[in-house]
This record gives structure tokens, C-alpha cells and sequence, in this order.
């Protein structure tokens, strides 16, 4: 059996899947420059932040952004744990166990969110009820009509009790786990800012260490010109076994205008494997060997072309793109969960693989309004993706790599 022990946020997604980012209603709070607190396409911005770069109440904000409408769907969101939940659901047959750290309030929220939890494989003992907090909410802005017609979302965010997540919260149980995984640490802030201790103790212990990561507004409003810092220092890379980020964030936490520079910063900072997803378009993946079969050079790898087609016959099935990062992440964990599992080919693992679910947990997830697909049966969510990651493995596009 392999445990593994996943920690960051969990929190309410309120959904609003009609939201137009060219909008007259839209253009007063949209960003202007980096940093500034305004709302931008594909980024994360903290309300308090933003209700001062508006000059408005937030109630009043989302109000005029929205129409006064409400949500079109609530959902569990947060990406440590939507990411764990899909990969738990994949592996529902193995002998894995995956454990999610994390807090939230005693209130309204924190109520809808244990209860969205308690109808995944996702073991939740270890979630915290931290009195007098608030749960933390997340408003999520749909544009479907943005990314040439794929889609595109902000996310404005209540951080809450996430605030209160701290290594000694955490505690040691954590580090029990085979495996590691801290998840868009960037919004559990007394997590990320000590990373870098936290991933010495993981892998002085013996454990594979994961991170995948998130816009870090916080670190974007102190220095939008500067590096992000990921914990403590740069030793951080060096403790990671496998990283999983999105362009942007390669881009913002190497310091690099290119990324093509990105990639050379990762490769020789110490970690062993990297995945950066490009929204809708080609990721890109590399390893150097010491866990993933080697690769060489970055590998560009194509996304589900079996979900675009699917997406392209049957539009009335669209969710919004909320989560495709989350899932992809959940997807890569889950092929390197069950490789190990399988003792992999000769001691390493496929990058290949780890691709097809990732690729294939990325696009399935626009058929979901929100990250999470709750099943009505052990193994549905495992069933979808195997027709996706199967197709991935004959497309010809991947069969030349």
C-alpha cells in the first residue's frame, strides 16, 4: 500500500459560468498592470485586494459583475484538494490511500464543503474545523466565449481559515506518508512560506516529494517584477521530486521572460521531473532519470485531442474550464502512483503515461461545472478517463515521441 499525504486548500467554489471579461459591467475592475489587484483572465486575486483596487465593497463588486445574480453551480474546489480527489478517484481499485490536510470554519460553508467531501474517496481525517474561521470561498469567473471559444476563468478568493494552516497545524502525522504532496501552497500562506523546510523533512525522511502550484498573488502584489519566492529559498527545487506548474507560474517563479530559459532554470535547480500545462494548448514535460525514464530534451506534448473532438460534437455537455489545471495535476499523481505501485519498467516510471492521464483528467474536467466530478458508483470517474488516456496512447502525434 502506498499512502499519500496531500496538503493546501480546500474551499467553496461559487460558480458563474456566463461571465463576459469584455463586459461594460467587467471593465472597471479588470487588472490594468501587474500586481495592481485587479481582476485578470486566468489569474487569482484576494478580495480584500480587490475591493481596494475598486474602491467598492465586495458585496457591491460581484454584484455589478455578476448581474446580481446567483451562482449558476457551487462546487468543492481548491486545488490540493480537487486535484487528490481525482486522482483517488482514478486509483479507487489500488492499494493506495490518499489523505487530505487541510482547514476550514464552522459555518455555513465549512458545512457544504465536508459535505461535498464525504461523496469522494478522499480520507478526511485529517481536515481541521478551526472555530470562529470563515471556510474559504472562492467566486470563480466564467467567460466561455474567451480563449478563441475554449474558455477562461478568474478566480477571486476569501482565504479564511486557510490562513491558519501552519506546519504545526499540519503536525507530524503528515510526514508519515510515502508520498508528499503540497498542493498551491500559495494559498495557505503559513505552508508555502515555509516549503522549503518542509520538503528537507520529506525527503531527509525517505518520501517522494510533490509540489504543483498556483498564481501567487500574494508574492505578485509584494514584487511583480521579481522572482516568486517558494519557501524559504531556492533550496526548495532541490527537495522536489516532481513539479507541476502552468506557464505563467514557470515563468514567475523562475524570474525568466522565456520559457525555454524556464526550463533550464528547473532542470538545474535539483528537480528530477517537471509538467507545465499551456492551458488548451501543448504541455511539456521532463525528467532527468532519477524517478521518470529519462527524457532528454523537454518533451511538447499534445492535449486530448479525443476531448476536443468531444467537446467540438456536443456542446451542450460544456461545463467551464474550472479545474483543468487541478485535474491534470490529479492525473499525473495518479500514473505516478500507480507505477509505483507496478514497480514501473525497470525501476522508472513512464512519462508518457503520467501525460495520457494527465492530458485526459485536464480535458474531461470541461465537462464538469467546477473541479470536482461527484460519481454514482465506484470506478465512474476511472472509466471516463480510460477512454481519453487510451485514445492519448494512439494518437499519432504521441506515438512519434
Amino acid at each position: 500500500m502506498l499512502k499519500i499525504n496531500v496538503c493546501g486548500c480546500a474551499l467553496v467554489d461559487n460558480l458563474f459560468t456566463n461571465i463576459s471579461f469584455c463586459s461594460e459591467e467587467m471593465e472597471p475592475f479588470l487588472s490594468v498592470q501587474d500586481g495592481d489587484c485587479g481582476i485578470a483572465p486566468g489569474k487569482l486575486v484576494f478580495a480584500e485586494d480587490l475591493e481596494k483596487f475598486a474602491g467598492i465593497k465586495y458585496n457591491f463588486l460581484i454584484a455589478a459583475v455578476t448581474g446580481g445574480k446567483l451562482p449558476d453551480a457551487v462546487n468543492l474546489g481548491g486545488p490540493a484538494i480537487v486535484g487528490a480527489i481525482n486522482a483517488a478517484q482514478i486509483l479507487y481499485d489500488r492499494d493506495a490511500v490518499f489523505s487530505y490536510y487541510g482547514a476550514g470554519g464552522n459555518d455555513a460553508a465549512g458545512e457544504t464543503l465536508r459535505s461535498f467531501a464525504a461523496k469522494t474517496p478522499l480520507d478526511m481525517t485529517h481536515y481541521q474545523v478551526i472555530p470562529g474561521t470563515a471556510t474559504p470561498v472562492t467566486d470563480v469567473l466564467s467567460d466561455p466565449e474567451a480563449n478563441n471559444g475554449k474558455g477562461e476563468r478568474s478566480f477571486i478568493n476569501r482565504i479564511g481559515a486557510a490562513q491558519e494552516l501552519t506546519p504545526e497545524l499540519l503536525g507530524d502525522s503528515f510526514f508519515d506518508g510515502d508520498i508528499l504532496w503540497f498542493a498551491a501552497t500559495a494559498l495557505t500562506p503559513g505552508l508555502h512560506d515555509k516549503l522549503t523546510t518542509l520538503l528537507k523533512r520529506g525527503k531527509d525522511a525517505g518520501k517522494f516529494n510533490i509540489v504543483s502550484t498556483v498564481f501567487d498573488f500574494r508574492n505578485e502584489k509584494k514584487d511583480p517584477v521579481g522572482p516568486w519566492p517558494l519557501g524559504e529559498s531556492a533550496d526548495s527545487y532541490k527537495y522536489i521530486d516532481l513539479l507541476i506548474v502552468d506557464c505563467e507560474e514557470a515563468l514567475r517563479l523562475s524570474g525568466k521572460k522565456d520559457l525555454e530559459d524556464a526550463f533550464r532554470f528547473f532542470q538545474a535547480s535539483g528537480v528530477s521531473a517537471f509538467f507545465v500545462t499551456f492551458g488548451a494548448k501543448d504541455f511539456f514535460a521532463w525528467s532527468d532519470g532519477r524517478i521518470f525514464e529519462p527524457t532528454g530534451k523537454v518533451l511538447r506534448l499534445p492535449v486530448s485531442a479525443l476531448a476536443d473532438e468531444d467537446l467540438a460534437a456536443h456542446p451542450e455537455r460544456r461545463g467551464d474550464t474550472t479545474g483543468c489545471g487541478d485535474n491534470f495535476a490529479g492525473g499525473v499523481v495518479s500514473s505516478f502512483v500507480r507505477q509505483k505501485l507496478d514497480g514501473g519498467e525497470n525501476g522508472k516510471l513512464s512519462v508518457i503515461d503520467a501525460a495520457a492521464w494527465a492530458a485526459a483528467s485536464g480535458g474531461a474536467a470541461c465537462f464538469c461545472k467546477g473541479g470536482t466530478f461527484f460519481e454514482q458508483k465506484k470506478g465512474e470517474k476511472a472509466a471516463i478517463l480510460k477512454r481519453y488516456a487510451d485514445a492519448y496512447f494512439d494518437d499519432p502525434r504521441v506515438k512519434e515521441i
